[in-house]
């Protein structure tokens, strides 16, 4: 059973009532996603706990403000705690909606959009509505995702996805259909011969997306951390 609670360096993420916990694929994203120094506004759609959001805010200035999305009212309420216990309160902002009704009644743009959207589309279900909900795409269709993140992304904007290496090609299907250039960005391995999740890269136009990915992976053939997650996650992770 997972922690109640996960300490960070610099934050506290309390996740009992949030379907899904901290992770380590998270963490990652979290940690190495891109962030440009021009940056002033960032969009984390489906924000959970709030990780996302928190990690964001460590690795930015006090003149970048998070808009954090999240429709499950228990995750929510979980993620405003997290907000307001940490050092960033002022600058991360939830919307307890569907990033659906967010987008309707948001006339906003942003410099990045974030997301750990929901991984698969065809999967059995668990029986556990909270859980369903984070995990499948009944509730934020692919397409939806696309139609917002072109609309709410700036002209010069990046958008980035974590997603499932089953979910790619319906992701870029999807990115396609609105017009949006798609990129993969990086593969993520649990280990050396364990490839776990894409992050995907995502603009209006197809300038500066790179045509190479990076891989990384967490664990070396020991099972210990590699250099590369140590150097990534040693600014969030207590005993790094």
């Amino acid at each position: 059973m997972a922690n109640s609670w996960f300490q960070f360096k610099q934050f506290l993420v309390k996740q009992e009532s949030a379907a899904m916990k901290v992770c380590t694929d998270s963490c990652v994203f979290g940690a190495t996603v891109p962030v440009d120094s021009e940056v002033r506004s960032i969009l984390d759609i489906g924000t959970g706990t709030g990780l996302l959001a928190l990690m964001l805010a460590q690795r930015t200035t006090d003149c970048v403000r998070i808009d954090a999305v999240e429709m499950n009212e228990d995750a929510a309420l979980q993620a405003l705690d997290n907000f307001f216990n940490s050092p960033w309160d002022s600058r991360i902002k939830l919307h307890a909606c569907s990033i659906q009704d967010y987008f309707k009644f948001t006339p906003k743009q942003y410099d990045l959009i974030i997301c750990n959207p929901p991984f698969f589309s065809s999967s059995l279900k668990t029986g556990n509505t909270s859980k369903d909900m984070a995990l499948h795409q009944s509730h934020l269709l692919i397409e939806e995702l696309m139609q917002v993140i072109s609309f709410m992304l700036k002209g010069n904007g990046d958008a980035y996805l974590l997603i499932s290496i089953y979910e790619e090609a319906n992701f870029m299907k999807a990115a396609n259909a609105v017009g949006l250039s798609v990129n993969r960005f990086q593969a993520m391995y649990d280990n050396e011969g364990k490839l776990i999740r894409y992050v995907l890269h995502i603009r209006k136009d197809s300038n500066h997306i790179k045509n190479t990915e990076d891989k990384f992976i967490i664990r070396n053939a020991d099972n210990e951390y590699t250099t590369q997650f140590v150097n990534a996650l040693k600014y969030f992770y207590l005993n790094l």
